[in-house]
């Protein structure tokens, strides 16, 4: 009886520490200004991806929004599009480097956001 008493009580707040995770990503001014920019489709997954506690799944929300500039996208991200984009040597450039070669690429061959994850 102890051991399951542990487990749930594990399971709580490991729970909790998502949610506290997850508060904090909300709380921030950018996400305020993703919130208006969203659609009623994308409001109702994000409110489906907290109700589940899915820490992982908020962050890509907010990670992979469409009206997130370039600039403000970390540069593992950056860099994750320039892969797929198949740009040269994306690993030793800069944030600003990125962002250029990335723009260039837009205009040659269309956006990056159809590239798929």
């Amino acid at each position: 009886m102890a051991r399951g008493c542990i487990k749930l009580q594990e399971e709580l707040h490991n729970r909790i520490l998502k949610l506290r995770s997850i508060e904090s990503m909300v709380n921030r001014p950018q996400f305020e200004r993703l919130w208006d920019d969203s659609s009623q489709k994308q409001k109702s997954r994000l409110h489906t991806l907290i109700s589940c506690a899915a820490r992982d799944g908020v962050r890509h929300w907010i990670r992979n929004h469409p009206s997130l500039d370039l600039m403000e996208k970390k540069l593992c991200d950056l860099q994750r599009i320039a892969y797929r984009l198949g740009i040269k040597n994306y690993s030793r450039k800069g944030k600003l480097q990125l962002v250029k070669d990335i723009r260039m690429n837009e205009e040659k061959y269309g956006t990056h956001q159809s590239i798929p994850a």
